[in-house]
């Protein structure tokens, strides 16, 4: 080995006739759940820059309305819309979901734990995380501002995850 050159770019798996490789070690679910209390923080702050930088690029959000599925064009915009039409400030001090609720899916554990038809698991990436957040408090008097639940499919992008998908059962008023 040669210790005056720098070690190998990291990657996820490497052959073993590859020699001298870097390895990246894979994230733990809490880096997961500090995705999804972001998330939730700043959907309740309405803080919609704040929102984008938890979306990867092409991060889309499925809904379900009745027997059908719609998909929004960009998950920022989706929320950025819901921020015009509803207040989701009135959820201060709510508890809007609760960790011990969720329910965490690996690329690896098969599809037994998947809950979302949108969801397959031969589409997930193998550092691909799936987040089952049941919703504690999804109306504020009259407003629905959540469905029952949201299901969050998170890409590893370097030290965190990013939402790649979001399906929920809500439509906008």
């Amino acid at each position: 080995m040669d210790r005056a050159s720098a070690p190998p770019p990291a990657r996820d798996r490497a052959p073993v006739g590859d020699g001298v490789v870097t390895l990246r070690a894979p994230l733990g679910v809490d880096r997961a759940l500090v995705t999804v209390r972001a998330l939730f923080r700043r959907i309740v702050l309405e803080d919609a820059e704040g929102l984008d930088s938890l979306f990867t690029r092409d991060s889309t959000v499925i809904t379900v309305q009745g027997p059908q599925q719609g998909s929004t064009p960009t998950a920022p915009l989706w929320w950025e819309q819901r921020f015009r039409k509803l207040d989701y400030t009135k959820l201060a001090g709510e508890v809007v979901f609760r960790e011990a609720d969720l329910s965490v899916v690996r690329a690896g554990d098969g599809a037994d734990g998947l809950r979302h038809p949108a969801i397959h698991a031969d589409t997930l990436g193998e550092d691909d995380v799936v987040v089952a957040v049941p919703i504690h408090t999804s109306r504020v008097g009259v407003d629905r501002l959540l469905g029952e639940e949201i299901v969050l499919w998170l890409r590893r992008d370097g030290d965190q995850y990013r939402i790649y998908r979001s399906m929920e059962d809500f439509q906008l008023p």
